[in-house]
């Protein structure tokens, strides 16, 4: 069970994705809607960082939970975390990515949603496992691998499953810069906090246009 928390302090509102394994699990799904609506809720400048606790960052799906379930139940859960990530990727103000671990599949979707990202350098790995595992993708996350990131990066970290440590997810574009753990949350805070204003202004709308396509096919559009 991952179940995410809010905590806020003046412009910074940090939702931790919870345990130590934070899959987006349905407890995940269910509390991020409710902080996510928290959130946007408040007037004024804002960021949002969101980040997790201990080895990662987000373990990505419930794995456990689809294997004993039918077809229906497995694309109905899924349709549930890219509505999630698709509120991300069109929050009405400056999104953070503080990867503090491993960002595993739909984990590395929700680095991708957000308008910047910070990595820990020493440890964790972002990574799409799904050509190792016998997995595909669906075309809502398909659409955010190649409408947020480069052709080469996108093709190499699908078709290989490439695991990309902090320097190589920078090179990658998957994060904006890589930093020691200790810095992380200072990190996030210094590319979120330039940019609280626009929270007051017409962000929301502009990250809508922006990602048009991308919602449209995670169905958030």
């Amino acid at each position: 069970m991952s179940e995410p928390t809010l905590t806020s302090d003046g412009e910074l509102f940090v939702i931790n994705f919870g345990d130590d394994l934070n899959t987006t699990d349905h407890v995940w799904v269910a509390g991020m809607n409710s902080l996510l609506d928290e959130v946007a809720a408040v007037e004024g400048p804002k960021v949002l960082i969101t980040t997790g606790a201990g080895k990662h960052y987000s373990n990505g799906l419930d794995v456990d939970w689809m294997a004993g379930k039918s077809s229906e139940e497995v694309i109905s859960y899924v349709n549930s975390v890219e509505l999630v990530l698709g509120r991300i990727l069109t929050f009405p103000a400056p999104t953070v990515a503080a990867v503090n671990g491993h960002a595993f599949g739909a984990g590395a979707f929700s680095v991708l949603a957000h308008d910047h990202a910070v990595m820990r350098d020493d440890r964790g790995f972002v990574c799409w496992p799904e050509v190792h595992l016998g997995m595909g993708f669906s075309p809502g996350l398909l659409a955010m691998i190649k409408g947020l990131l480069s052709p080469a990066a996108a093709r190499e970290t699908i078709v290989t499953g490439r695991r990309y440590a902090a320097a190589e997810a920078v090179a990658a574009g998957f994060v904006d810069r890589s930093v020691a753990l200790d810095d992380l949350m200072g990190a996030a805070a210094d590319l979120g906090l330039p940019h609280a204003a626009t929270a007051e202004g017409s962000v929301g709308v502009i990250k809508k246009q922006l990602h048009a396509d991308v919602t449209a096919a995670l169905g958030t559009g």
